[in-house]
């Protein structure tokens, strides 16, 4: 497997129009960053007041001779004096982390609602998508873009774009500094600033390619893993456990390879701006010795501006690290915006007819269907399934019958045609209402994580627990309840520990407590053995009663109690009738049946 096309696609310009719509998630909280903002204004005053409040210390109580310093009124001013100003240092410092401490904790705050209203939002939007975007979009990936991806914004937002604003401020208000003071030692100190730009700049162009390339690599690993977990009887049991271990060491290789690239970056950017800030000390101290032998420079302006060209550097490295977040996070952001502008679901009309009390007449009036363009699933397909009626689809695979089914729940819209319930066009009706009424048992059932009572009622406040055992008594699961602790008993994440006759009456008796209209089995008894497909069919019998019912199946065994069969083949309709008359036919039906029993 390869990197996704949009993971490698090769990185550009800030994209100013996806940085506004990252901020736009910030929006309802922008009392909350303007107050983390300000604070942050605040202590950086406060830090720029130190080499100030050390210059006055240094001009004002700090003799050029150490011994007037001794004994006298005098030596006793001059103590006293930086006395004061050690004391003034420790208050500023005391202000200062007070005040980032408060900072912090307002930006976290702020930054944690934005990062949980993304990633809700990511989650909704890929949940209420169209079968056709899941057919495309692999499981790992689209499990990056709500973990990692919106937590690399995390930095952006918690410590990104606050503080580039602070830090371009504190670089203002250090120029105007510097210029205040003296201006020739200023452009001296300013000298070296055009290369450590340049050197910036550099770095800032190489990060964003680099972090592409890292989270493209890092979704293609999810991938491989997620694939890897969910198949991974299959890979037992065709013993491709080494060469799968090799495909994911290959791509987990190309991961490290990617991160050593930033880290190699880093590595140069850093040490090259050390050597920077080097010369730009060394270029200081010599206009200063000039200046101060000229008598043009107080002495206390070296150690002046010796510490404000290191408050200096200070925000310029974090300028080119937070730029570096920046592009991270935008990179990440062009993945999440790509999700969120994918339109691929099923229009809801704003005024949905209602359903009301459903019969459960189902019908199929020339419905045309394909996944592909110029690759038909089902071709013209007509036929009526009357209220109560017990319809059973058959065919080969590939045939279409499972189709028929995801059209019916309006999974996907046929591309020609009408799927009616009840007389009712199921575009025309609200889906959440429509699937209310069908009850599905599939062929895999799903289990989730969590006690026997929510995966049997899914949160439907309706059902209660006399409902559910009710349901659990009449299709025959009392036992498997009994064997998990009863409605409170955990349910494993899958099902696992439970055996597949053991899932499939759980399934039942869910369906069954939610009481659909119709009911719909697609090969739901086909991993069921001989012996528990006795028990199955007791149940499914108990689960049919008084519900339109169709079936999906392979084994014919399970349909011959049909009142009706119809034969696909090739997306379109070959026989149609009871088990009896088709075998009667000697057609497609009967040719299968002779197969399966022969066998």
């Amino acid at each position: 497997m390869s990197a996704a096309h949009d993971d490698d696609a090769p990185a550009g310009k800030v994209d100013v129009s996806l940085l506004r719509r990252v901020v736009a998630f910030a929006r309802p909280y922008r009392r909350q960053f303007t107050g983390a903002t300000l604070l942050l204004f605040l202590v950086s005053g406060l830090s720029l007041a130190t080499p100030l409040l050390v210059k006055r210390a240094v001009r004002d109580y700090l003799p050029e001779n150490a011994a007037e310093l001794g004994a006298g009124p005098e030596g006793e001013r001059l103590r006293e004096g930086l006395i004061r100003y050690a004391i003034a240092l420790a208050v500023v410092a005391a202000a200062a982390f007070l005040l980032r401490r408060a900072q912090l904790l307002a930006i976290n705050r702020a930054g944690q609602r934005v990062l949980h209203d993304l990633r809700l939002a990511v989650f909704r939007h890929i949940t209420t998508r169209s079968l056709r975007f899941f057919d495309r979009s692999p499981t790992g990936r689209l499990v990056t873009r709500v973990t990692n991806d919106v937590e690399a914004l995390n930095e952006l937002f918690l410590s990104g774009i606050d503080v580039m604003f602070y830090d371009l401020f504190r670089i203002a208000v250090i120029v105007v500094i510097l210029f205040v003071v003296d201006w020739r030692m200023a452009l001296v100190t300013l000298a070296v600033v055009p290369f450590l730009a340049a050197w910036s700049w550099w770095f800032q162009r190489q990060a964003r390619v680099l972090y592409r390339a890292v989270r493209g690599r890092i979704s293609v690993l999810n991938t491989r893993m997620t694939e890897s977990l969910a198949g991974v009887r299959v890979l037992h049991a065709f013993r491709q456990e080494e060469r799968i271990a090799r495909k994911f060491d290959a791509e987990n290789l190309a991961l490290r390879d990617a991160h050593y690239s930033t880290v190699r970056n880093y590595a140069l950017f850093y040490p090259g701006m050390e050597l920077l800030a080097a010369a730009g000390t060394g270029a200081i101290v010599f206009a200063f010795d000039r200046l101060f032998l000229a008598g043009a420079a107080p002495r206390e302006n070296l150690l002046l501006f010796w510490m404000l060209f290191n408050l200096f550097l200070e925000p310029l490295r974090q300028l080119a690290d937070k730029f570096n977040v920046l592009q991270a996070a935008l990179a990440a952001a062009e993945r999440i915006f790509k999700v969120l502008d994918d339109p691929r679901t099923l229009p809801v009309r704003p005024d949905p007819v209602p359903l009301g009390a459903v019969r459960g007449e189902v019908r199929f009036e020339d419905v045309s269907f394909a996944y592909e363009a110029d690759k038909p699933v089902l071709k013209n397909v007509t036929f009526t399934v009357k209220p109560g009626e017990r319809f059973a689809f058959v065919g080969p695979t590939g045939s279409g019958k499972t189709t028929v089914i995801s059209l019916l729940l309006r999974f996907y819209d046929p591309d020609r045609g009408r799927v009616l319930v009840d007389g009712k066009d199921v575009r025309d009706l609200d889906p959440e209402e429509l699937r209310r009424e069908i009850g599905v048992v599939l062929q895999d059932v799903f289990l989730f994580a969590g006690s026997v009572r929510e995966n049997l009622a899914l949160n439907d406040p309706d059902i209660d627990d006399a409902k559910l055992l009710a349901a659990a008594s009449a299709v025959g699961a009392e036992r498997v309840l009994e064997r998990l602790g009863g409605l409170d008993g955990a349910v494993q994440e899958r099902g696992a520990g439970l055996s597949t006759g053991e899932k499939q009456l759980l399934a039942f008796a869910r369906t069954l407590a939610h009481d659909p209209a119709v009911l719909v089995l697609d090969e739901a008894t086909a991993n069921i053995d001989t012996e528990s497909e006795r028990v199955i069919q007791r149940a499914l019998d108990r689960l049919m009663e008084g519900r339109t019912t169709l079936v999906v199946a392979h084994r014919l065994s399970t349909i011959r109690k049909a009142d009706r069969i119809l034969v696909l083949h090739h997306g379109e309709i070959r026989e149609q009738g009871a088990h009896a008359e088709l075998m009667e036919h000697d057609g497609i039906y009967a040719r299968l049946h002779r197969l399966q029993f022969k066998a």
